[in-house]
Parts: structure tokens; C-alpha cells; sequence
């Protein structure tokens, strides 16, 4: 019986080799062999080969590489800026291509370059480029041409009445044609116009000469009478203005001849002039009308009520009566019985009241400054009986009783001596301030 043996493949198992080796299956056996780019026994080693160290000349400069850079396994060559590898050598980027310029730009292409440059008309770095206002930066157009920015040029239009090509601009003279102004005006020819003249005082409208009316243009003064007339006008100033009608000036009547009242003062007015009667006098003021007056102040009654008003010419004073203080225009009563130098005659008191100060005592009468007894014995019936008589002493009086008769009680009967009290009550005076008083007087009765 025979026996068949079958080969082994160990490749199978995918831990047998280095990870960066390939297994190949051999009869009865195998073989690690490291990846392209390592170096080993592919069994358990495999180091990266560093193509850039051992070969210094793979990335040659001569084909336009700038340097090598080592990869695992592999290598690339790097090119310098503006080329770009091919796989064999390292080839100009050609930017133009890509529109890497602004559209306004000229791009051009150099070696590992390019250029970019603004097309004329415009400004800038070449990437970006704007619109140059040539109607601002380059006078090129005539003085009487409009000149209109186009992007990345210019235009220039001759205004109208000139013509040429904006560069250069000639008047156009409308007064060439003889028909351009109906009669009687005549044709002024202007820069880039015409005017029909019809002569001062007329003006061209609706293809014909009309008077202008100056008036209504105000051409005279404001202070003058204005009369319009044909091609013409003439200004005449207001009474009370001087001048040619053009300018007027206002006439200072107040520094001519007199012209108000002597005790009045002039106020010159524009066109005119105003009298007015100076402080303390009425009337108009004029020289030719009623003379002014003296006003009597006193009458309105300015001061005030405590003072005297005196009357003067063109004027008036006030002066707090006695008793009172201030300037006239207001008094104040003043309280004399506060002061250290008042002092009141006999029969009577310092009691202060508006104005005064010194009252009299009962029983007498006056102004406080003098007092005299008041004779109470001329009082009808001051004595209660007919058997009695009245005997005035200062500051009362005494009821006796008549010879032959005496006191009893309060009748007088025989002849015996007695003495009456007699009580009064004392009523408060007007304008006193105070309670009523009871006065005790002793009337002494004796026989007649």
C-alpha cells in the first residue's frame, strides 16, 4: 500500500512572516521576504530602508526636486514652489490657467512663477484691480466738455452749444443764423449759448421784448414811492426820508429846528418823530398844540394812606405823618412808648395807638399831649337829688348836699355831716385796649 504526503503551507498562518514581509510557500517549507522599501530576514525583522539617506542623488535638483522626504516603505521628491511633480522631474505650474489674476488683470507665466498686472484703466496689486475715475485724475477733456467715467476708460462730450470730440471744444455761434432773434431785439452770442438782447428796461420772453416791471422787483427803497414806465422806472423817497429813491435814509426831525414843547422830549421815529411830555406833565407834547401841564400826583393818590403827598412842578413827594415811619410809599407806625425818650404830660399815660402815644387820664380831655379836666358838674343830673349839688374837682367831681340838709343812707335829710362813697364802673374807651375799671370816688356831703 503506498503513502501520499501533501505540502504544508505555512503561509496560511498570517503570524509567520513580519508584518511588513510576504510569505511564499515553498514545497516542504517558506519563505519571508521583507516589502519593497524594508530590509530583514522577513521573519521577524523588517526596517524601513530610508531611500533619501542611502541615495542622496534620488531626488536630483537638476529635475527640479527641492528635497526628498522618506515615508515608510517609500519616498516622494518635493518640488519647489510653482512646479509640480510628473513622476519623473518636477514640471512649472502654469497659475495663468487657473485665472489666479483679476479679471481686469494680464496674467503672464514665468518659470515656477507668474506675473499679474493691471490692464490700463485700472489699479491695483494685479490680483485685485479697480476702476481708475480718469474724470477725476486726468484732466484730458476740454473745459466745456462733460467728461463720463467708463470702466477702464473714459469718455469726454462736448456741452451743448460747443462742438468737437470732447478733447477739444469750439463755441458754437447761434448768432450766425439772422433769423435765431425776432425784431426789435438784437443777438448776443455767449459761451455754449446765445441770448435776443432787447435793450435795458425790456426783457426777451415768449419770442418777444416785454417791459420789466422794477417794481415788482423791488429795485426802488422800501422808504420810496415807485412809478413804473416803459424800459424805465423812477423812486421818489417818503416824507420823513432823504435820498435819490434808490437809498433813503430816515430824516432825524429831533435834530432839526424844535420841534416839541419845551418841558416835552422828541423821539425820532422812521418817516416821522413823537413828542412826549417828560414825567410830571400831560399833554400832546407838540410845539403848535396845548402847552403841557403839570400832572397833580397827590390827586391819584400814589402815597400812602399814613403819609402827606406834596405836589410839585413835574414831580411830587411823600412823607409819613407823625407817629409813623418809611419813605412814603409805605409807613409804618412807630411804637413810641418803647423808646427811652418818650414822655407824656400830667393827667395822662403813654398807651402806643397808630400815630400817637400819650392818652389822657379819666376825667380829662385832650390830645395827651395837652389835657384839661373835663367838668362833669355840666352834666345834666350828675347828682342824684334835688337836695344836692355838684363840685367838680380835677378828674371828677363831688354831689354835697345843699345847706340844711344832711346825709342819712344815701338821702340827704337834716343837718348832719356824712361821707358817700360812690362806685363807678369806667367803660372801656374806644380804641383801648383793657378790661372795664371800677372807680371809687368819695363824695363828701356836707349841709349848705
Amino acid at each position: 500500500m503506498m503513502m501520499s504526503c501533501t505540502d504544508n503551507n505555512e503561509c496560511t498562518n498570517q503570524l509567520i512572516c513580519h508584518w511588513n514581509a510576504t510569505c511564499t510557500n515553498k514545497p516542504g517549507s517558506y519563505v519571508c521576504t521583507c516589502n519593497t522599501g524594508y530590509k530583514g530576514n522577513g521573519n521577524y525583522l523588517c526596517l524601513d530602508i530610508d531611500e533619501c539617506s542611502e541615495n542622496p542623488g534620488l531626488c536630483s535638483s537638476s529635475l527640479g526636486y527641492k528635497g526628498c522626504v522618506n515615508l515608510p516603505g517609500s519616498y516622494y521628491c518635493t518640488c519647489n514652489n510653482g512646479y509640480q511633480s510628473n513622476g519623473q522631474s518636477c514640471a512649472d505650474i502654469d497659475e495663468c490657467a487657473t485665472n489666479i489674476c483679476s479679471p481686469y488683470a494680464d496674467c503672464k507665466n514665468t518659470i515656477g512663477s507668474y506675473q499679474c498686472s493691471c490692464k490700463s484703466g485700472f489699479i491695483g496689486t494685479g490680483l485685485t484691480c479697480v476702476d481708475i475715475d480718469e474724470c477725476i485724475t486726468d484732466k484730458k477733456c476740454s473745459p466745456y466738455a462733460l467728461c463720463i467715467n467708463r470702466l477702464g476708460s473714459y469718455e469726454c462730450v462736448c456741452l451743448e452749444g460747443f462742438s468737437g470730440d470732447g478733447k477739444k471744444c469750439t463755441d458754437i455761434n447761434e448768432c450766425a443764423d439772422a433769423n435765431i432773434c425776432p425784431p426789435p431785439s438784437t443777438c448776443v452770442n455767449t459761451g455754449g449759448s446765445y441770448f435776443c438782447n432787447c435793450g435795458s428796461g425790456f426783457t426777451f420772453n415768449n419770442s418777444k421784448c416785454s417791459d420789466i416791471d422794477e417794481c415788482a422787483a423791488s429795485r426802488c427803497s422800501p422808504n420810496s414811492y415807485c412809478t413804473n414806465s416803459p424800459g424805465s422806472f423812477s423812486c421818489k423817497c417818503w416824507t420823513g426820508y432823504s435820498g435819490d429813491g434808490l437809498t433813503c435814509e430816515d430824516v432825524d426831525e429831533c435834530s432839526l429846528t424844535q420841534k416839541c414843547h419845551s418841558s416835552a422830549r422828541c423821539v425820532n421815529l422812521p418817516g416821522s418823530y413823537n413828542c412826549t411830555c417828560n414825567v410830571g406833565y400831560s399833554g400832546n407834547g407838540f410845539v403848535l398844540c396845548s402847552d403841557c401841564a403839570d400832572v397833580n400826583e397827590c390827586a391819584e393818590r400814589i402815597c400812602d394812606a399814613r403819609a402827606i403827598c406834596f405836589n410839585s412842578v413835574g414831580s411830587f413827594s411823600c412823607s409819613c405823618q407823625r407817629g409813623f415811619s418809611g419813605n412814603g410809599f409805605s409807613c409804618q407806625d412807630v411804637d413810641e412808648c418803647s423808646l427811652s425818650n418818650t414822655a407824656c404830660p400830667s393827667y395822662s399815660q403813654c398807651v402806643n395807638s397808630p400815630g400817637s402815644f400819650c392818652v389822657c387820664d379819666f376825667g380829662f380831655v385832650g390830645d395827651g399831649l395837652t389835657c384839661s379836666d373835663i367838668d362833669e358838674c355840666q352834666i345834666e343830673n350828675i347828682c342824684p337829688q334835688s337836695e344836692t349839688k355838684c363840685v367838680n374837682v380835677p378828674g371828677s367831681y363831688s354831689c354835697v348836699c345843699k345847706q340844711g340838709y344832711s346825709l342819712n343812707g344815701t338821702l340827704c335829710v337834716g343837718k348832719i355831716n356824712f361821707l358817700m362813697t360812690k362806685f363807678e364802673q369806667c367803660e372801656v374807651a374806644p380804641g383801648r385796649v383793657g378790661q372795664p375799671l371800677v372807680l371809687e370816688s368819695h363824695v363828701l356831703l356836707q349841709p349848705i
